[in-house]
């Protein structure tokens, strides 16, 4: 008798999970090492928008942002595989889950390909105090 889960993919994605989040974790800290101690005081709007005119920057933070996204989504994925036994609930919160996930990634890699900081930005956190 065959039994559920081999053959399905699962231990790929198992290990991909494993991956990713090690991607993820390393990702995490050069990003408080280099934006929060070897560049301290430069965390602002200023400072990213400095670090935003940077292709490295930019392909970077795409990078980061790909990967925790799909690491998220993956991992949710694989918890309704595991818990939600109605194939049509499956197919629901999986297109959910991957919707969401496609928005956030659309969302997300336009700030960092488009960000931009105008005049009128500045005079808005000027008066705010920043």
């Amino acid at each position: 008798m065959r039994q559920p889960g081999i053959g399905s993919g699962g231990a790929f994605d198992w290990f991909f999970q494993r991956i990713t989040g090690v991607v993820l974790f390393a990702a995490l800290l050069l990003h408080f090492l280099f934006l929060h101690y070897l560049n301290a005081g430069q965390v602002d709007v200023q400072g990213v928008w400095d670090r935003l005119q940077h292709p490295f920057w930019k392909t970077v933070d795409l990078l980061f942002l790909v990967t925790a996204i799909f690491h998220g989504a993956q991992g949710v994925i694989m918890n309704i595989h595991d818990y939600v036994h109605k194939p049509f609930w499956r197919l629901v919160l999986v297109s959910l889950v991957w919707v969401v996930g496609l928005s956030f990634l659309l969302g997300g890699g336009l700030t960092i390909l488009t960000f931009e900081l105008t005049p009128e930005h500045l005079r808005m956190l000027t008066a705010l105090g920043r």
